[in-house]
Parts: C-alpha cells; structure tokens; sequence
C-alpha cells in the first residue's frame, strides 16, 4: 500500500483521492464494489476521518465513488448523465488544467450509424456518417482515444487539419458553434486496440465519456466518444 507522503505541499485528502481514484482505474475496486470504510481508510493511510471523508467527497462529485445511506460507500456503477447549458470542449478541460494538449488524427472514415446515432441526427434511408478517430496527448502522455461523428454535410472536414481542435474549425472556416448538449459519464474497461494507444493494461478502468452536441441554431451538430485515462487526466464539468 503506497503511503501518504506528509513533506509536499499537495493535500492529504488530494492525496488520498489520488490513491483512492488510481486503485478504481487499476481494477483494485470494481464498479458497484463497496470501498473500505473511513474508519479503515483512516487506519490504513493513518490521516484523520476529516481527510478521508474530504477525499471521498472530492471522488464522489467527479461521480467515481456514490454514498448510500446506512451502507457506506462504492464504486459507481450508474453512468453519470448531465445536461449543458454551455458545452465545455477536451480542449477547453486541458486548458482549465493549465496544460497542453497536442492531437494525432488516426483514422478519417465513412460509417453507418446505429439506430440511436440515425434518431439523433435524424437521419433517414441508407445516409452514412462521417467519423474522426483522434488520439490526445496532455504534456506528451497520450490520455484520451476520440472518435466524432458528422453528418456527411461536414465531409470537407477531411480536406482540413485535424490535429487541432474541431470547434476552432467549426467556428472559423463554417461559422458554426457548439452551444448545448447532453454528457455521459461511466467507466468502461480497455479494449487491446485502447490498451495499445493509450500505453495502459488491457481491460484497465478507463472513463468513457459520450457527447451529443446541438450547435447555436438547434441543429444536431456532431457525437463523440472519448476513452480516457482517469488516473492522468480530471474531466471538469461546467
């Protein structure tokens, strides 16, 4: 058991959510599993039960760990679901962080959707969709594999320079801006190919993170599918 270290100026309870966040991606405590009590998480790391339960809260409002009444608490194992009213971008969440993000285009390709991606963008008869798998690296540490899907309305995008950030060409070369959108939030486990790319174990606890966007007229604008390394990187919720 890795200890807390008393001589750095980061927080005991931050230090402990880090423990506690890297044990749950590492599978050391599985989804809907029960985590030690504050009683035993304050024996064990030998910090107060005020440090443990300011630890836990942190852990529980970035929907890793969920507190049931009269149980303790365990791993989520319901997705996390939120409504935006503003839409806060990969990009936008790494500069919050003050760190750099850099992105790799993988794959540009043609697709046809699911019945649920078909409802969303309301498509009809045999339309394909066009998808962007990417790769972000935050400070040279590749953490998140993305894949975005467009209406084959945006197929010029393939003539463009992916390696950046998608709503900076939205805005600038069609005068388009994401404005609202739904998120969901759930833990998901990596595949061989997510293993490879993101340089983890194969089935490791990764966060999967689903956006369905409308841009500033309504319209559906685009989905995406983010896989991303939790014990690297904390998705901010705006």
């Amino acid at each position: 058991m890795e200890q807390l270290n008393t001589s750095i100026s980061k927080t005991l309870y931050d230090q402990l959510a880090d423990q506690i966040r890297y044990d749950i991606y590492e599978g050391k405590f599985k989804q809907g599993e029960k985590i030690p009590s504050e009683f035993e998480l304050s024996d064990m790391y030998k910090v107060s039960r005020s440090t443990v339960r300011k630890a836990i809260s942190i852990l529980v409002q970035e929907s890793l760990l969920e507190k049931a009444h009269g149980k303790g608490t365990f791993v989520s194992s319901a997705t996390t679901r939120q409504n935006n009213s503003s839409f806060l971008s990969f990009t936008d969440n790494v500069r919050l962080m003050g760190q750099t993000l850099t992105t790799k285009t993988i794959l540009v390709s043609h697709e046809m959707p699911t019945k649920g991606q078909q409802h969303f963008f309301n498509l009809s008869g045999n339309k394909s969709l066009l998808k962007i798998e990417r790769l972000r690296y935050v400070d040279n540490i590749a953490i998140c594999m993305e894949t975005t899907w467009f209406t084959t309305a945006f197929d010029s995008l393939q003539t463009k320079n992916l390696n950046g950030s998608l709503y900076a060409i939205l805005q600038n070369e069609y005068n388009i801006r994401p404005l609202t959108g739904s998120k969901t939030i759930e833990l998901c486990y990596a595949s061989s190919e997510e293993s490879e790319l993101l340089d983890v174990t194969r089935g490791s606890a990764l966060m999967l993170i689903e956006d369905k966007v409308y841009d500033s007229t309504g319209n559906p604008l685009h989905i995406s599918k983010q896989v991303v390394r939790g014990d690297k990187f904390k998705y901010a919720l705006k």
